[in-house]
């Protein structure tokens, strides 16, 4: 029939637009050649203690991979907004997505503050938070409790961000900086508004919470991104 070539053409658009996300996705698998000496490597970090966190309605115990988590909630600024949707980028044939690499740089950087302050404390079973990042945290607002979100979460954006670092977290796991094979401190922070991208220094000062997402938009990866604001480092799996 003369209109089954149409048909078929548009069917195909149609799949090709559903199964873009999932394409883009196995194209975007980290490669972790450049971080890893193994491709079997695997981190003891979550067996190996908890770190216990004294908020204003008790006391609450988090492994370190839901502590990373945790910690870029509540780091990455408030008027920070991801998108709900994968955002690859494509230059010279390789995919990206950039929302992605500053996670991953963010989780590492986090997940490397813990290790420390726990190296630092002698390994315990248990951690004080207050070891690592004093203050008050409400963490507990984040987490979804019973069948509901918190008042934190309510938010397209609050669940985006959570989802969008769930990932980051989970691609990442375990991963540590190092300098002359010993977990260091990552210090970060943010000197202007989400909006106003403008250079921060590299070279040891610290990780910028904002000028880190603008490097990825420039097309770095989260491991370009380390490189970027800390000198001599490795980026290793914790055994």
């Amino acid at each position: 029939m003369a209109g089954e070539p149409s048909v078929r053409k548009l069917t195909g658009v149609i799949v090709f637009i559903v199964c873009l996300p999932l394409i883009g996705s196995i194209l975007i698998k980290p490669d972790k050649r450049m971080w890893k000496q193994e491709e079997d490597d695997t981190s003891v970090i979550n067996e190996s203690f908890e770190i216990s966190v004294r908020e204003d309605v008790g006391t609450f115990y988090y492994r370190p991979e839901r502590l990373t988590g945790l910690m870029m909630y509540r780091v990455i600024p408030e008027d920070t907004v991801f998108s709900g949707s994968e955002d690859y980028i494509v230059i010279v044939d390789e995919v990206w997505d950039p929302e992605q690499e500053y996670l991953k740089a963010l989780a590492i950087v986090s997940r490397s503050n813990i290790v420390y302050a726990w190296e630092t404390e002698q390994r315990p079973d248990v951690l004080d938070f207050d070891k690592i990042q004093p203050g008050t945290v409400d963490f507990y607002k984040i987490i979804q409790t019973n069948a509901t979100f918190t008042r934190l979460l309510s938010d397209d954006n609050g669940c985006i961000k959570l989802n969008e670092i769930k990932r980051a977290v989970e691609a990442t796991q375990g991963a540590v900086l190092t300098r002359d094979g010993k977990v260091i401190t990552a210090p970060f922070f943010t000197t202007t508004p989400s909006d106003m991208l403008v250079l921060e220094p590299g070279n040891g000062v610290g990780f910028s919470l904002n000028y880190a997402y603008e490097l990825a938009i420039q097309g770095m990866n989260f491991y370009e991104i380390l490189k970027y604001f800390f000198d001599d480092i490795r980026v290793s799996i914790y055994e």
